[in-house]
């Protein structure tokens, strides 16, 4: 009990402090975001050393100078990412819409839903996904795979706030059927298929030239009606001034049925995605988790 009234308390006062940004100045919020992420780089030490091993990995030909920037600029953007959940979870949603300034491709997803077999969207924990949810929510018939909290009062604030633009949100266990009905509707399923899974269920694929266990989840969703693969991925603007959305369609052999290509060309796809805005990738995840046979633990 005593558990359950903290973590609704913590709920509560992240929400409150939420709501208090939205109602600030765009100045005073980015300067909020930098400095939470000045203070968590200098505090969360587990994560500034996984951040740092993986842009060693990455990045091998930055020298320590620049590797040390992007590093410092990577935590700005981690305070930025919390910060702007409340403008996108708390203004009236056609202001938070407003937030995305421009979107290239969406016109290839609506084709391709014309054929009545589903379309796959993939992204990754990059800039702002939340964003990605929102604008998808409110222009196709989406189902989207989240992976629950352990606070369920914070669980129940993030669903309602990716859900509010019409977004249909499960949860990773057990969630898979309703991707599958989704897809069987001809409608739009959304996943984030960017982190390390359990040997057990994924494969290794090179994801910036180290073999990363890849779950093979897309090109299955894929395989299953011969639905259109797409990566979205949602971009912060400079100085808190937005979003721009970029939608880029996987090749036409995509899935080939070969779980290890396929989950190359997925992480082919999500490393483009990545090197063009790098400090605003999720670094602090340890991607490597677990080794490829014959790899060492790098963390």
């Amino acid at each position: 009990m005593a558990a359950g009234r903290f973590n609704s308390w913590l709920a509560a006062m992240i929400a409150g402090l939420l709501r208090l940004l939205a109602r600030a100045p765009r100045p005073l919020r980015v300067w909020v975001g930098n400095r939470l992420g000045d203070l968590a780089r200098l505090l969360v030490a587990r994560g500034r050393r996984v951040a740092r091993r993986n842009l060693e990995i990455a990045y091998p030909e930055l020298d320590d100078r620049r590797r040390r920037n992007l590093l410092a600029q990577h935590f700005r953007q981690l305070g930025q990412a919390f910060v702007e959940l409340g403008p996108l979870w708390f203004w009236p949603l056609p202001r938070s819409l407003e937030l995305i300034r421009s979107v290239r491709g969406a016109e290839a997803v609506d084709v391709a839903l014309e054929k009545g077999q589903g379309v796959v969207l993939f992204t990754a924990h990059l800039g702002a996904w939340e964003a990605a949810v929102q604008y998808i929510g409110q222009r196709w018939p989406v189902t989207v795979l989240y992976m629950p909290t352990r606070n369920a009062a914070i669980n129940a604030q993030m669903v309602a706030g990716r859900g509010r633009s019409g977004a249909r949100l499960v949860a990773k266990d057990g969630g898979i059927r309703g991707l599958l009905q989704a897809l069987q509707r001809g409608e739009v399923v959304g996943v984030l298929p960017d982190q390390n899974v359990d040997p057990s269920e994924g494969v290794f694929a090179p994801f910036f030239a180290r073999p990363a266990c890849t779950t093979p989840l897309l090109a299955r969703l894929a395989q299953r009606r011969g639905s259109p693969t797409f990566g979205l991925f949602a971009y912060r603007l400079p100085a808190g001034r937005g979003y721009e959305i970029e939608i880029v369609p996987l090749p036409e052999e995509f899935p080939s049925g070969d779980d290890v290509a396929d989950a190359a060309t997925m992480n082919a796809a999500l490393e483009a995605a990545i090197r063009r805005a790098p400090e605003q990738y999720w670094w602090v995840h340890r991607r490597y988790k677990d080794p490829a046979p014959g790899w060492d633990y790098p963390y």
